[in-house]
């Protein structure tokens, strides 16, 4: 398939995603530049990101890698960042959620999307 293919699904899920989302963020925390012993205060970047965020169904629930109380983050392709298990998700609502794994829908060279599993 073309290029042209995928960055139509890209701008398609941008669309969907704006339409039905709401705006939160990704959160590096980037750590002191000081000496091991004291690297001193961390700097907390926050990065814009429309999100849909849901539960996960009960088929998906395992009990061990997704919990009850985990939920997935289906994030617009458009961000200025990679994600990464490191970062948090804040949510639309507020509420501040450990990143537990990272799946991006990238066929060829275009991100489509990005399929967060957080827990609070």
């Amino acid at each position: 398939m073309s290029d042209d293919f995928y960055q139509d699904m890209a701008e398609t899920a941008v669309e969907m995603i704006d339409e039905f989302g709401a705006p939160g963020t990704i959160r590096r925390e980037t750590p002191g530049t000081g000496p091991d012993y004291d690297p001193g205060e961390p700097t907390i970047t926050d990065h814009p990101a429309v999100m849909v965020v849901t539960a996960f169904s009960s088929r998906e629930i395992d009990g061990t890698r997704i919990r009850a109380s985990d939920k997935k983050a289906l994030i617009a392709p458009n961000l200025t960042i990679e994600p990464t298990v490191s970062d948090k998700l804040v949510t639309p609502d507020g509420a501040v959620m450990s990143i537990v794994n990272v799946e991006v829908v990238r066929p060829a060279t275009t991100t489509l999307l990005w399929k967060l599993q957080v827990r609070a």
